[in-house]
């Protein structure tokens, strides 16, 4: 299966409540794009290594909907983290959409769930694994 395929056949399996990690509340400005088209800045209200909840942007997308992100992490983050997702349950609040990503984009992810705070901002905690870390340099 590609890899869009097996987004697709999550999508089908997906109940909307169904997650397999705890969602962190986590406002992150999103640039959501669709086919090349810029549909707006956005704000993540949660967020896991899956998938997260996009708050409403103005343009309705419907499940199934594959689009392009930008995560806007603040605190000296090289740059946004781009992602590929597709669209799993859509309201009038926002997106629920499921992740498709490679190694180095899963290591930012968890990054970046493990160490902002719901604000957004850096929260330093002893103990987690930091994307300027020598761990993950020597990852590279």
């Amino acid at each position: 299966m590609q890899g869009s395929d097996k987004n697709y056949a999550k999508v089908n399996e997906m109940k909307p409540n169904d997650r397999n990690h705890f969602r962190k509340r986590l406002k992150l400005d999103v640039d959501v794009y669709r086919l090349d088209e810029h549909l707006g800045i956005c704000q993540t209200r949660d967020i896991d290594l899956n998938g997260a909840f996009i708050e409403h942007c103005g343009t309705r997308l419907f499940p199934h909907d594959l689009m392009e992100l930008q995560l806007h992490v603040q605190d000296g983050e090289p740059g946004p983290l781009c992602l590929s997702a597709t669209v799993t349950r859509s309201t009038d609040e926002g997106l629920d959409i499921l992740f498709e990503y490679g190694s180095e984009e899963y290591r930012r992810l968890l990054n970046v769930i493990s160490t902002y705070a719901s604000d957004g901002k850096a929260l330093q905690i002893p103990g987690f694994w930091y994307q300027g870390s020598s761990v993950n340099l020597a990852n590279r």
